[in-house]
């Protein structure tokens, strides 16, 4: 292990910018795919409903696997953990590359997602501990940059990719960027940790599996099928017992995965959950927004990522202007506007149709992007804050769990209302591009409960920051 005070200017900015590299990687790969899921449901003969697993499953394991991320962070040396997940990822991205079919695509899928989990919360510990306290502002400030960038750049460079090569070529290009940060690692980063062995409790992990990946199941089933079966209710309560189960363990673990009592704190509970619905009025947009632009605006792939480009590029503009912003309003109120921007950018989606005019979406996808780039980071933050200084850990790795988790049910019950709506016109029509604009009508209309919700809990926010 390199002693921190040994490490030089240099070799700490190389060392963060291959880290950050890697970040920017996992975290485009989350949305790089939406652009694709027309084309992989026309290759595999499957219905939306399937195909939106490439979406939510990987923000469902992402999100189960960081609460390991701590554990990973400590009990293994910095340069062999990240090597080894950029390594896990490059897996992934080279079986989703040479799939013969959707089952084998969504592995890889997840292979990736298992490192992206890792990866986000082991790479702020590493910013953490390369920089001093007086200089960790601006470093978290561009990997909160990065972090916003990412899943908002995806949409846009797979339609670029998409207008002349095939979804496939995706994987291509995250499988050729794994090999060169791999090489990069090798060379630039260092280890920086000291190893602390400790047992990861695998029940834990397990209940937490099945919990969660047996709720999203139930929902997506029942968007699939329409109906309530003894499949799905079966799997909702497992998924509930097991949800239960975990928390109980929780409880009385001397180290859980996640610790319980910083639940007993109401400002960071509400943060968290206004957090999570503004990643939710994100992903499901994200999801929702190609899917329509397709096949009922009836765009290509290359349209379809420029007209969601501005959005990207103002989220990325207000990302660090609203930390700023929110240092001088507080957090109750830079969600209220946060959220009203939300709504504001929703209500014309209600009315989106066949023929439905271009600026008017580009306008009100981009109105959006500003108000998720006003609430999420902010709320989240406050909610860390709150907390007493020993369980700035655990509320970390919560209340990135609890995002991502909420996200991956966000794009779940999108596309069950999206099947729904599409179901319900396409029995008595049999016209495809009516049934569509239907169905994505149902998901803006969950979007638009999302603001509505998020505006509303905004207001229960103390008017006063805690210091």
């Amino acid at each position: 292990m390199i002693e921190l005070e040994n490490i030089t200017t240099s070799v700490r900015n190389k060392m963060m910018s291959v880290i950050l590299f890697g970040s920017f990687m996992a975290l485009l790969a989350e949305t790089l795919f939406n652009n694709a899921l027309t084309g992989i449901m026309h290759s595999f003969d499957i219905n939306q409903s399937t195909v939106q697993w490439l979406s939510t499953g990987y923000l469902l394991v992402v999100g189960l696997m960081i609460p390991m991320s701590s554990w990973v962070f400590n009990n293994f040396k910095t340069k062999n953990s990240y090597l080894f997940m950029i390594f896990t990822f490059l897996i992934g991205s080279l079986i989703g590359w040479f799939a013969p079919n959707f089952s084998v695509l969504l592995v890889g899928r997840l292979i990736q997602a298992i490192a992206a989990g890792l990866l986000m919360p082991f790479i702020q510990n590493i910013i953490l501990m390369l920089f001093p306290p007086e200089k960790r502002g601006l470093a978290l400030g561009i990997t909160g940059l990065v972090i916003a960038l990412g899943p908002t750049v995806g949409p846009t460079l797979s339609g670029i990719i998409l207008e002349y090569f095939g979804w496939r070529d995706l994987f291509a290009l995250l499988a050729t960027i794994s090999v060169i940060v791999i090489i990069l690692g090798i060379f630039f980063t260092k280890n920086i940790n000291t190893v602390k062995k400790s047992k990861l409790d695998i029940l834990s992990l397990l209940m937490s599996i099945l919990g969660f990946g047996g709720l999203l199941y139930a929902f997506s089933e029942i968007g699939n099928t329409g109906t309530f079966n003894l499949s799905v209710v079966i799997t909702g309560i497992i998924g509930i017992v097991s949800i239960l189960v975990f928390i109980y363990r929780q409880s009385h673990l001397e180290k859980p995965l996640i610790n319980i009592n910083i639940f007993k704190n109401h400002v960071f509970n509400l943060t968290t959950l206004i957090s999570t619905l503004s990643n939710i009025a994100m992903v499901g947009i994200e999801l929702i927004m190609p899917l329509y632009l397709q096949n009922t605006r009836t765009v290509s792939a290359l349209e379809t990522g420029l007209v969601m480009m501005p959005g990207a590029i103002l989220m990325g503009i207000f990302n660090p202007l609203s930390g700023a912003i929110y240092d001088k309003i507080g957090v109750r109120k830079i969600s209220i506007i946060g959220f009203s921007f939300i709504l504001v950018g929703t209500i014309p989606m209600l009315w989106f149709g066949a023929n439905s005019n271009l600026i008017e979406i580009i306008c009100s996808y981009s109105i959006r992007m500003i108000g998720v780039a006003l609430v999420m980071m902010n709320s989240f933050t406050d909610g860390i804050n709150s907390l007493d200084s020993k369980y700035t850990t655990d509320g970390n790795a919560a209340s990135s769990t609890i995002r991502q988790v909420g996200g991956s049910l966000g794009t779940v019950l999108s596309m069950t209302f999206v099947t729904l709506g599409f179901n319900s016109v396409i029995t008595s029509s049999g016209n495809k591009v009516i049934a569509f604009s239907n169905g994505y009508h149902f998901g803006f209309i969950l979007m638009f409960v999302v603001a509505i919700l998020g505006l509303l809990l905004s207001f229960l926010l103390p008017k006063i920051n805690k210091d």
